[in-house]
């Protein structure tokens, strides 16, 4: 692991390539999804957006609008997952509308910006409010798509013996062998931790959902599934993490390893390639602090990073790895909170060629 002062000090090379936006101003735009068929899924206010390639070449979207019984129609689309033919979709609502005074002096935190300054009013608001969270589910063979199956209610299908209250849904990953899905809670207090969930509980039989990991000094944000271990990233008071935690053959969590830490910054959601991770860290709305992308190794080194003008609040990544109608094989597909981008990403060597590796 590198040490907290030489990830201060150090100066990675830069990441050259060219940029380009595929479509843009979608709401609170938060996570993004490649499929096994390179179908591309992109989470934001409005509901889930499918990106796909027009007659002409250029790039349209479809609304999945997402409206299950149950479930406030406004609320937080965060984190997406994607096995065969089923997408998968984490969301939370916080309930302060339950209080008639808070209604009329504080604006609805369920379309809050997940910003820095953001967050902090999201967790703030978790010590205060309830704050619900559901796993929910669509099937992409379905014409028109819809997300119709609430797989998990957070808390209430927390097992016996779980933690909390509140569960804020942010970042999920499924495991194809096993069904199994891993859900990052980033609510403040006890409760920040990764939820392992059935993923085959619909409408009235839910998955149950059971503490599987709490990372230490941080808040669980993006979850990957690699080599039969659950990667993660977090963000503590001082630095942010990328986290690596194996897979026993039982099922429960063994010994974690931290990967790497970067003092003074924010991790958002992450893609793993065979080499290393790409790592999302987005800028402040102040501009004090640009957004990038950290290219790590798996031997635990930032080995690169892209900076660029039009990279502003990156939130969400995903490789390419292999062609599709909008992208090559090795561009990276950019979820940004500027505008409500997408963007693809086309780096130049010797980059790319780590990234197709």
């Amino acid at each position: 692991m590198i040490s907290f002062y030489t990830s201060l000090v150090s100066q990675p090379p830069d990441v050259d390539g060219s940029l380009r936006t595929l479509c843009s101003q979608l709401s609170n735009v938060e996570s993004l999804v490649l499929t096994q068929d390179q179908r591309l899924f992109v989470s934001a206010h409005d509901g889930v957006y499918e990106l796909f390639a027009a007659a002409d070449g250029s790039c349209q979207t479809r609304l999945i609008e997402v409206t299950v019984d149950g479930v406030p129609r406004n609320h937080m689309k965060n984190g997406l997952a994607a096995d065969g033919n089923r997408l998968y979709l984490a969301c939370a609502h916080v309930h302060q509308s339950d209080n008639p005074l808070v209604r009329t002096v504080l604006s609805d935190l369920n379309g809050v910006e997940q910003t820095a300054r953001g967050l902090l009013q999201l967790y703030m608001a978790a010590f205060t409010f309830r704050v619900e969270s559901w796993i929910l589910g669509c099937d992409l063979r379905q014409i028109p798509l819809a997300f119709a199956d609430r797989l998990s209610s957070l808390p209430q299908d927390l097992a016996p013996g779980g933690l909390p209250a509140n569960v804020l849904a942010n970042g999920i990953a499924i495991d194809p062998g096993t069904g199994l899905l891993y859900l990052a809670n980033s609510a403040p207090g006890l409760g920040a931790a990764i939820y392992r969930i059935g993923a085959h509980g619909v409408r009235d039989v839910p998955g149950r959902a059971e503490l599987w990991y709490r990372p230490s000094g941080c808040k669980p944000n993006g979850l990957k599934l690699v080599d039969g271990s659950l990667c993660y990233t977090g963000n503590g008071l001082s630095s942010a993490v990328l986290g690596r935690v194996p897979i026993n053959a039982d099922g429960s969590a063994g010994p974690a390893e931290v990967i790497e830490i970067a003092p003074l910054r924010l991790f958002e959601d992450f893609d793993a390639v065979r080499q290393g991770f790409v790592v999302a860290e987005p800028g402040d709305s102040t501009g004090l602090q640009a957004g990038a992308l950290r290219f790590v190794s798996n031997a635990g080194r930032t080995i690169g990073m892209l900076r660029h003008a039009d990279l502003r609040r990156p939130c969400a990544v995903a490789v390419a790895k292999v062609d599709g109608a909008l992208f090559a094989a090795g561009s990276v597909l950019i979820a940004d909170r500027h505008e409500g981008r997408v963007l693809a990403f086309v780096p130049d060597e010797p980059w790319r060629s780590w990234l197709r590796a």
